[in-house]
């Protein structure tokens, strides 16, 4: 049985489980390939290309490269992908562990096909750590391809 609360939420009574729309643009998306992205594509259904207001860095770890979405004002996209999530509690509380307490689950909202819609992403909420680099265009794959960099694997 499914009831709709608002249009970024589903939920699935018999599972406990949560669809709910995801913003994602760094190690959590399948292309970066990441034990983290493995672990979540499952959960996902239908992915596209969306972007959301704000402005990336590169946060450098040992294991490689991590995004860091920021706000920012005026027209700045950060580039990214919009998925319909299926995930229970236990689900969205590995995922909240995994972005550490550096970042925060907010609700953003996207722009994907000309259509706005309603997600949640993760957002930097820490210090700016110095060695951070700035990502101009907005796209974490697109920098890490040019700038010959790993994503962060963990650890």
């Amino acid at each position: 049985m499914r009831s709709r609360l608002w249009p970024a939420i589903t939920i699935i009574r018999e599972s406990r489980a949560i669809v709910q729309r995801l913003f994602v643009y760094g190690t959590l998306m399948a292309a970066t390939d990441t034990p983290m992205a493995r672990w979540l594509a499952p959960r996902l259904g239908l992915c596209r290309n969306a972007t959301v207001a704000g402005r990336l860095i590169a946060v450098p770890a040992r294991s490689g490269f991590y995004p860091a979405l920021l706000p920012a004002s005026g027209i700045r996209r950060v580039y990214g992908v919009v998925c319909e999530a299926t995930l229970a509690p236990q689900d969205w509380r590995k995922l909240d562990l995994y972005e550490g307490g550096e970042y925060r689950r907010v609700p953003v909202i996207v722009l994907s096909g000309g259509i706005w819609l309603r997600a949640q992403t993760y957002r930097w909420a820490a210090p700016v750590p110095p060695a951070a680099c700035n990502i101009a265009g907005g796209d974490f794959r697109q920098w890490l391809g040019e700038n010959q960099q790993p994503a962060y694997t963990g650890g």
